[in-house]
């Protein structure tokens, strides 16, 4: 087992506790899941939540038989307990507790002393054999490896990633002190709050000494744009650093600085001498492609407010909206779905009903697999079938 001291922010007061142990309580039962797990092949981690079943029956079509799977799910109903029982039988830590992924890295990181994936829910991978590849590439003084990547300082994307966690030993010896894999922020939330409410942590004096051999500063609280950095407007909303220039233009200030999850982690790594590596490499994380579909954002129509969709000017959507109304679909009609499910798909029925953009999901079906076929993607594997027809 891997342990560390860390600083944590309370999102709803901005008051810095120390040595918080979020989930902390689960650990030892965490430790006995994990133990049950075969040892001849590494972990791989798929994370999901309530109201995601629509995504996971997909996401489970591209689990190869022989991977190494375990699931890790958040605050599922009993209705959607049960149906995931019948989904799947493969190994499954359920939490009651409602976290998000900042949580759940965390808790990896304090239970796992050999090397372990992370895969999102709703990235499809088609190539079974990325995820040895991957795997392999955690040579010695790799921290993480993984195909999707930001910039310019090419750290690796969540949504697929082999993890090292043993290398957090060297990192902290290196940079002088703990770090989390959580997201971090040089300084208290004020009267915005990060868009997901995620667990935040506090930048100390051993951070600022290492991020300055390997990230450059705009200012004492800002660093200089940076894929997996966040910057929270003055209004409140939380918008790429890559898109900086745009929002002062128009008369934003930005008021702080927010590293996402696992990226202060690389910086960190990077920091102490320890490389990032990359088999392949994707820009960004939205991907399409004949490997790896991942469009993000996913549940995109749960979180749709009812006008958005007849504003002037809206003419095409995310492909996210795509896959989320398509999964949603499949699910609904090819199990016995919680009402929530039923409801939403009802919803999305209404939606598209009263939309200006003459959406129906025949249409929607239609242009996926069109940005599939267009990408690489092959539209006549069996697993894309019940989405695509």
């Amino acid at each position: 087992m891997v342990t560390s001291g860390v600083n944590e922010v309370n999102q709803s007061t901005g008051v810095l506790s120390d040595d918080a142990d979020v989930l902390g309580a689960l650990d030892e039962r965490f430790q006995i899941f994990v133990s049950r797990l075969p040892e001849d092949r590494p972990i791989w981690f798929c994370f999901f939540s309530s109201g995601l079943l629509h995504v996971i029956q997909h996401f489970l079509r591209f689990v190869p038989d022989d991977l190494n799977c375990a699931f890790i799910t958040s605050g599922l109903t009993r209705e959607e307990g049960e149906l995931w029982g019948e989904l799947t039988s493969l190994p499954t830590f359920g939490m009651t507790e409602s976290v998000g992924s900042h949580e759940i890295f965390e808790l990896l990181f304090r239970n796992m002393d050999r090397p372990f994936g992370l895969v999102d829910s709703d990235c499809f991978v088609i190539r079974s054999e990325f995820f040895a590849e991957c795997m392999a590439d955690l040579k010695p003084g790799v921290a993480i490896s993984g195909p999707l990547c930001y910039g310019p300082i090419p750290l690796a994307a969540p949504p697929f990633m082999a993890i090292d966690p043993r290398a957090r030993i060297e990192i902290e010896r290196a940079i002088g002190g703990s770090v989390s894999p959580a997201a971090y922020a040089f300084v208290p939330p004020g009267p915005e709050r990060e868009i997901d409410g995620a667990m935040v942590r506090l930048i100390e004096e051993h951070h600022r000494a290492a991020l300055s051999t390997v990230l450059g500063m705009e200012s004492a609280h800002l660093p200089f744009p940076q894929g997996g950095l966040m910057d929270v407007l003055d209004d409140g909303r939380e918008v790429r650093s890559h898109e900086r220039y745009h929002h002062r233009r128009v008369g934003h200030e930005i008021v702080r600085a927010v590293f996402d999850g696992l990226m202060f982690y690389q910086l960190m790594a990077l920091a102490a001498g320890m490389r990032i590596a990359h088999f392949r490499t994707f820009p960004g994380t939205k991907v399409f492609a004949p490997e790896m579909v991942h469009a993000g954002g996913i549940s995109y129509w749960a979180r749709l407010r009812e006008s958005e969709l007849t504003k002037a000017g809206i003419r095409t959507l995310p492909w996210s909206a795509h896959v989320d109304a398509l999964l949603l679909t499949d699910f609904v009609e090819g199990t016995d779905a919680p009402e929530p499910y039923l409801q939403r798909s009802r919803d999305l029925d209404a939606v598209l009903r009263q939309s200006e953009m003459e959406l129906d999901l025949p249409s929607l079906r239609r242009q996926l697999c069109a940005k599939l076929a267009e990408t690489g993607a092959d539209v006549t594997d069996p697993r894309w079938r019940p989405v695509l027809g």
